[in-house]
């Protein structure tokens, strides 16, 4: 157990670091292309649901992604060596990451099959959250996919340190 948990730790540290870093420039790309803020402020209904940029919970955003890397590290972590291990592992990260988080989510919102079928939203804007999540899911994936691999592949040459299997204080 203490091995496990031991591998997690740098595994999730690893993912959330990928994620902010993909989220964060991924979301300033598009900003800047496509004006979400501008968007927002101007269309009646994402004037209503989305808060404005000056919004102090808007500032929150990128540590409320701190959270949801952890949350997602440790939902992928038990299945790591099926996605991740195998070739083409940054695929099959992407793809499982982008269906469930996006396209697949049970949150109505725009661009998910849910928020076509139960909101009013417009999807006529191809700009607005499909292409901004497609290259965040697809830098993330290959990024982290390459950092984990790399250092599977250099803890074999670091020494092999054992773990302690029970607490037993030494007398």
């Amino acid at each position: 157990m203490k091995k496990q948990l031991l591998s997690f730790f740098p595994f999730s540290l690893r993912f959330i670091a990928v994620h902010v870093v993909t989220y964060v420039f991924s979301g300033l790309v598009f900003m800047l292309i496509s004006g979400y803020f501008d968007y927002f402020t101007s269309d009646p209904l994402m004037s209503v649901i989305m808060r404005p940029s000056d919004d102090p919970m808007v500032a929150l955003a990128i540590p409320g992604q701190i959270i949801r890397g952890f949350i997602l590290a440790f939902a992928i972590y038990p299945f790591r060596s099926t996605i991740l291990e195998k070739p083409l592992g940054w695929l099959k990260l992407f793809s499982l990451m982008f269906i469930l988080t996006s396209i697949g989510a049970v949150i109505p919102g725009p661009g998910a099959l849910e928020g076509f079928f139960y909101t009013y939203f417009d999807f006529s804007n191809p700009l607005m959250g499909l292409p901004e999540i497609t290259v965040q899911m697809l830098g993330f994936s290959w990024l982290f996919c390459y950092w984990q691999n790399k250092n599977r592949k250099t803890q074999h040459y670091l020494p092999n340190i054992p773990v302690p299997e029970s607490s037993q204080t030494l007398s």
